[in-house]
C-alpha cells in the first residue's frame, strides 16, 4: 500500500517552516520501513506522476534538512511496495526483513539520533479479507509482528520512531472493484470502465454522500446486466457494505492490536492516527481540498506507480483523494505529511509554555532591583515605613533554538511593595506581581499567560561601601487559551488547551561602591539566582485525529552573574548603569512529551543547547519627586543570545513615612 503527495509549494514551505524552525526535529538521519505508502524507489513511487511529487516521508525528510532515498539506491529507505508484515504472508518482501537489512549495515546498534518510520499493515489486511476464515489470525499475527520491529528497533538504540495506525482499505475503490469482479456480469471490463466513471463524475459531499454515489456507480457498472440490472446492482451494493464493514472492523482489530503492544513496551514512538485522519477528509473532503473521495484520478487498471497526468484517461477533472484504485493521490501525501509534522513537532512547541514564569520573575526582579537602586541613593530612616509599586513589561524575539522558534512575547506585570528600614542597615519587605501576558512562540502557538507571585526580600549594608541583597519568590501561573494551530493541507485547524504552573526561585546580589566623587560611584557586582519551575500536564479540548496530551515540564535554571555598576546622587535626578556577563549553570535544555490522545504511547523532543553565556545592559533613572515620594524607571538590553534577544522596561513610583 502507499500513499503519495503532492504538496503546493505554499504546503512545503508550511511543513518545512514548521519542523525546521525547530531544533528539537534536527534528527541527522531518516530510515523508513514499510510498504508502498513509503516506497520512494525500490519497487516503485505510487502516486500518478510519482517523480515530481515527494512522498510523505520524502516531505518530512526535506523539512529537516536531509534527502531521502531508497536503499536500493543506497540510501535508508527501506519500504517496497506490496511488503507486509508476516513473512508467514510474504516471505519475500516484509518488514522484519527491512529492519534486519538496516541493521545489518550499522552492525546492529541503530543510530539514537535518527528518526524512523515503520508503516506497515495495508497489505496484511488485504490477505485478511481474502481469507475471512483466517481473517482474525491473520491480523492479529500481523499486528504481532509490526509491534515486535517496532521493539526490535528500539533495543536496538533507534531515538524517535513514527508509527502511523493503517488507513482502512475498505475505503479505497479497489473494494467496489473487487465486487465487480465477484458479480455475474456479461463484460466484467466495460462493467468497470463504468463503475470508474460514475465513481469519478460526482462530487462527494461526506460519508453518506460518499456512499450514495457508489450505490450510483454500481447501477451504472450493472446497466449491461437488462433487466436483472436493477436487481445485481442491489446485490453488489449489499455486498460492498458487508465488505467494508468487515475491512473496517479488521483495520479496526489490526490498529488496537498494534497499540496495546506498543504501549506495553514504551519507548520514544511517535503514534499518529492516519486512519482517523482519512476518516475526517471523507467526512468533509472540500475542508481539505478534496472533491472526490470515491473515484480515482489514473485511467482504469493503470497502477499510480506508472501513471501519468499526461496520460489518455487520466482525470484532472477534480481534486481526487486516491490516484487508482488502492493509492492516495500526491495532494493526500502532503495531507500526510502536514500531520505527521504537527505531531512530531507539538512537544518542542509546548516547552515554551515555561517561559512565562521566567519571564514574569524577570519582570518583578527588574521592578524590585529599581526601587532596591532607589534605596541606595537616598536611604531610609530607621523605623521608616515604604511602599512602591509600578509596571514593568518586556518584549522578547523566540529564535530557532528556544522552544519553536520565529515568535515573539510581549509580558505586562504590576508591583507593589511595602518595606521597612528595620535599623541603619538592615532593611526588610515583600511584593506581589501579577502578570498579564501574550505569548506567540511561532505562528502556530499562542497562549496567554495569569500569573502571581509573592516574594520577600531583605537589603543589607555592610562596611559602609558594601552591600548584599536577597529576595526569594513562589509563583502561580495559569495558561489560558492555549492554541496550536495545524495546517492539513487546505485545512487549518486549532487544538486548544490550558493550564497551570508554579515556580519557586531565590536570589541574592553582593556589590561594593568606590566613590569616585562625592555624586558619583561604581564598583563591582555579583549575581546568583536559582528558579525551579513546573508546568502541568493537560490534554487538548478536541477529539480528533490532531488532538494530542502533554506531560509535565520541569526546568530548573541556575544564572550566575558578574558585572559593573556606575551610580550617581545628583540633587534632580540619579540616573546608573550596570554591564553584566551571565552564565547559565542550570538547565540548557527544553524537554516536552506528549502523544495523540487517542494513544497510550508517549514521546518526547528537546530543543536545542541553549545559549550558556550572555550579557546584560541595565540604565536606569530615581527622580525624587518630594521629600516622601520619588519615581523610578529602568530598560534593560541583553546581548549575545541567539535563543531571543529580551528587552524589559520598568516604571513606578515610591513613598516613605
Amino acid at each position: 500500500m502507499n500513499t503519495c503527495t503532492l504538496p503546493s509549494p505554499r504546503r512545503i514551505a508550511l511543513v518545512m517552516l514548521a519542523i525546521a524552525a525547530c531544533p528539537a526535529l534536527a534528527f541527522d538521519q531518516v530510515v523508513v520501513f514499510g510498504d508502498s505508502l513509503s516506497d520512494n524507489g525500490n519497487v516503485g513511487r505510487f502516486t500518478y506522476d510519482g517523480s515530481q511529487h515527494p512522498l510523505y516521508d520524502d516531505i518530512l525528510a526535506q523539512s529537516i534538512g536531509l534527502n531521502l532515498s531508497a536503499s536500493a539506491q543506497g540510501g535508508s529507505d527501506y519500504a517496497a511496495g506490496g511488503a507486509v508484515a508476516a513473512p508467514s504472508l510474504n516471505a519475500q518482501n516484509n518488514t522484519q526483513d527491512q529492519v534486519a537489512a538496516y541493521l545489518d549495515t550499522v552492525g546492529g546498534k541503530a543510530d539514537g539520533q535518527g528518526l524512523y518510520i515503520h508503516w506497515i499493515g495495508g497489505n496484511d489486511l488485504a490477505a485478511a479479507v481474502l481469507n475471512s476464515a483466517q481473517a482474525q489470525t491473520i491480523v492479529l499475527t500481523s499486528a504481532a509482528g509490526a509491534a515486535q520491529q517496532v521493539d526490535t528497533l528500539l533495543n536496538a538504540g533507534a531515538g524517535t520512531v513514527i508509527v502511523p495506525t493503517v488507513p482502512n482499505i475498505g475505503l479505497t475503490p479497489t473494494l467496489a472493484e473487487s465486487i465487480i469482479q465477484a458479480a455475474p456480469l456479461p463484460d466484467q471490463t466495460a462493467a468497470l470502465l463504468a463503475l470508474h466513471a460514475a465513481l469519478n463524475a460526482p462530487a462527494t459531499d461526506g460519508a453518506d454522500g460518499r456512499l450514495q454515489v457508489i450505490r450510483q456507480a454500481f447501477q451504472a457498472a450493472a446497466a449491461q446486466a437488462g433487466p436483472l440490472s436493477g436487481a445485481v446492482a442491489q446485490q453488489m451494493f449489499d455486498a460492498y457494505t458487508t465488505l467494508s464493514a468487515q475491512t473496517a472492523a479488521l483495520t479496526q482489530l489490526y490498529n488496537q492490536q498494534e497499540e496495546t503492544l506498543l504501549s506495553q513496551r514504551g519507548g520514544n514512538i511517535v503514534r499518529v492516527d492516519v486512519n482517523a485522519l482519512f476518516n475526517e477528509v471523507v467526512a468533509n473532503p472540500a475542508q481539505y481540498g478534496f472533491a472526490n473521495t470515491a473515484g480515482f484520478a489514473c485511467p482504469t487498471g493503470v497502477s499510480s506507480a506508472r501513471c501519468s497526468s499526461a496520460m489518455s484517461g487520466f482525470d484532472s477533472s477534480k481534486p481526487f483523494l486516491f490516484a487508482d484504485d488502492f493509492h492516495p493521490t500526491p495532494a493526500a501525501h502532503a495531507l500526510i505529511g502536514d500531520y505527521m509534522a504537527s505531531v512530531l513537532n507539538a512537544p518542542a512547541q509546548v516547552v515554551a509554555l515555561t517561559q512565562e514564569t521566567a519571564a514574569m520573575a524577570r519582570d518583578a526582579r527588574a521592578m524590585l532591583d529599581s526601587r532596591l537602586q532607589q534605596l541606595r541613593d537616598n536611604g531610609n530612616i530607621p523605623g521608616s515605613w515604604g511602599v512602591f509599586g509600578g509596571y514593568a513589561g518586556q518584549h522578547y524575539d523566540y529564535a530557532a533554538n528556544l522552544a519553536a522558534g520565529d515568535g515573539n512575547a510581549t509580558t505586562h506585570n504590576l508591583t507593589v511593595g511595602v518595606d521597612h528600614q528595620i535599623t541603619d542597615s538592615w532593611l526588610a519587605g515583600f511584593l506581589i506581581s501579577a502578570s498579564d501576558d501574550n505569548q506567540q512562540p511561532t505562528p502556530g502557538f499562542t497562549y496567554k499567560g495569569r500569573g502571581l507571585m509573592f516574594s520577600a526580600f531583605s537589603a543589607v549594608n555592610v562596611l559602609d561601601n558594601g552591600w548584599i541583597n536577597a529576595d526569594l519568590h513562589l509563583m502561580r501561573m495559569n495558561y489560558d487559551d492555549i492554541s496550536r494551530s495545524i495546517t492539513l493541507g487546505a485545512a487549518n485547524r486549532a487544538e486548544q488547551g490550558d493550564t497551570e504552573g508554579n515556580q519557586y526561585g531565590a536570589r541574592i546580589t553582593a556589590g561594593w561602591d568606590f566613590p569616585v566623587t562625592p555624586a558619583i560611584k561604581t564598583g563591582p557586582v555579583v549575581q546568583f539566582a536559582l528558579d525551579y519551575s513546573h508546568v502541568d500536564g493537560y490534554e487538548e479540548n478536541g477529539d480528533d485525529s490532531t488532538a494530542m496530551r502533554f506531560s509535565d515540564q520541569n526546568y530548573h535554571s541556575q544564572v550566575g552573574a558578574l558585572g559593573w555598576r556606575l551610580d550617581t546622587h545628583f540633587d534632580v535626578i540619579n540616573p546608573y548603569a550596570q554591564i553584566t556577563y551571565q552564565h547559565q549553570f542550570g538547565d540548557d535544555v527544553y524537554t516536552a512529551g506528549g502523544g495523540i490522545k487517542t494513544s497510550q504511547t508517549t514521546f518526547t523532543r528537546e530543543t536545542a543547547t541553549q545559549d550558556r553565556n550572555w550579557t546584560d545592559v541595565t540604565v536606569g533613572a530615581n527622580l525624587p519627586l518630594t521629600d516622601n515620594v520619588a519615581a523610578f524607571a529602568s530598560v534593560s538590553q541583553t546581548g549575545g543570545l541567539s535563543s531571543g534577544e529580551q528587552f524589559l522596561y520598568n516604571v513606578g513610583l515610591s513613598a516613605k513615612f
